[in-house]
């Protein structure tokens, strides 16, 4: 029987060999790569390792900069104040008002070294504005324009300033977010960043604050794959041909013009992945969508309470997605209505195709009324390759049990 050779054990260092020479022995390309990796305290701290290492920290390429919450604001101004080399990544998740002025020197600071990623988020104070107290935001410094190696750009209650003459965008800029972000003189300066961005391929945009909330403006990126738009009221917002997207998420709770809506959602027919937050309406308000989406695999509704115009929305949208697997509602408060479920409007609804792909049902906040009962039922009957239907009950529902089980034993 032939025996398997010996395995050899590793050959450990001399004893001789200094920790220092070892680290010198290995290519400072990869030493580079080591450092870029590690949080800055560490980073910093190889400083005492040996002579040759005592600045080396500093001169390493896209070192990650993340500081906790409360980090001195003098330790950040020494660390960017040896930087020479670009930033892959700074993040500050909350900058006191004491420190404005200062997070315009670390702006200013980082748009001369060069920064891949930016995430700052402000806190907003309050200011006597006469007899009322008004919120007020930092306005975010303008060599922000000057950041171009930007990859990521992420703010969070703020200002933005208005966009330099000539600005030709942020060739870079795939991922743009804004949460809480003012724009002082409209959203002509957003759009035009937006559509000067040639590489934006994901884009989030939650409760922006503008000066005239019926300003009209369009969403122009080609690349974009991922969307997400929030607010309390309508942005006043139109969206252009969307060739690339995946997957978009719109809370659309605050529209009121039906016409907006169902433009708003026919620009999103590329999408695989498609979130809605249907606002309150006694109509059916997406009779008029005619737009096919024959990509969409997966689809979610948000709609404020189940009644007969809210199913006829979701068959309009269902049957223009021949493709659909996934369906998931989210039920509001139930909205009682005097007459009855009108069967023959849901069954005018059928067709040999409804729902002929859809595999799984998710319905949450369930109260069991009869526009639910009658939904239920219509998808059992024409959903042919159904695999999971899963109901979620309203906590109302189930503290009613609760509540009724404990009548009962007493």
């Amino acid at each position: 029987m032939a025996t398997s050779p010996a395995r050899r054990r590793p050959r450990l260092p001399s004893p001789d060999i200094s920790a220092a020479e070892i680290l010198d022995s290995i290519p400072p390309a990869i030493l580079d790569e080591i450092l870029s990796r590690l949080p800055i305290r560490d980073a910093a701290r190889t400083s005492v390792l040996s002579r040759a290492w005592r600045r080396r920290w500093e001169s390493v390429p896209y070192l990650v900069l993340r500081w906790p919450r409360g980090t001195p604001s003098a330790s950040i101004d020494a660390v960017l104040a040896h930087r020479t080399c670009p930033v892959s990544e700074f993040r500050h998740p909350y900058i006191p008002e004491a420190e404005f002025r200062l997070s315009d020197l670390w702006l200013l600071r980082l748009a001369s070294v060069g920064v891949q990623s930016l995430y700052l988020k402000f806190k907003w104070f309050e200011k006597a504005d006469g007899i009322f107290m008004t919120p007020h935001f930092h306005m975010l410094h303008s060599c922000i324009f000057s950041c171009l190696q930007l990859a990521v750009l992420d703010l969070v209650t703020c200002d933005f300033p208005g966009l330099p003459s000539g600005f030709a965008g942020f060739p870079n800029l795939t991922t743009l977010s804004l949460s809480e972000v003012g724009f002082p003189r409209g959203l002509g300066g957003l759009e035009a960043m937006i559509s000067s961005s040639s590489s934006l391929q994901r884009l989030r945009l939650e409760d922006l604050r503008m000066p005239d909330e019926d300003e009209q403006w369009v969403i122009h990126a080609p690349n974009l794959q991922r969307l997400l738009i929030s607010s309390e009221f309508d942005y006043g917002l139109q969206i252009d041909d969307l060739p690339a997207l995946e997957e978009a998420e719109i809370n659309l709770r605050d529209y009121v013009d039906v016409q907006e809506i169902v433009n708003l959602i026919s620009r999103l027919d590329q999408a695989r992945i498609l979130q809605l937050s249907m606002p309150f309406s006694m109509d059916n308000l997406l009779e008029g969508l005619s737009q096919s989406f024959v990509n969409l695999k997966s689809l979610s509704l948000d709609i404020p309470f189940c009644c007969l115009s809210c199913l006829l929305s979701i068959f309009y949208l269902v049957r223009n997605a021949p493709n659909l697997e996934v369906l998931d509602i989210k039920l509001g408060d139930y909205y009682e209505e005097d007459e009855e479920v009108d069967i023959d409007d849901l069954n005018a609804q059928r067709a040999d195709d409804l729902f002929s792909s859809l595999t799984s049902v998710h319905m949450k906040n369930v109260t069991w009324n009869l526009y639910e009962m009658a939904f239920i039922q219509f998808v059992l009957a024409e959903a042919r390759q159904l695999e999971v239907f899963s109901i979620h009950e309203s906590r109302r529902c189930l503290k009613f049990k609760a509540a009724l089980a404990v009548a009962e034993v007493a």
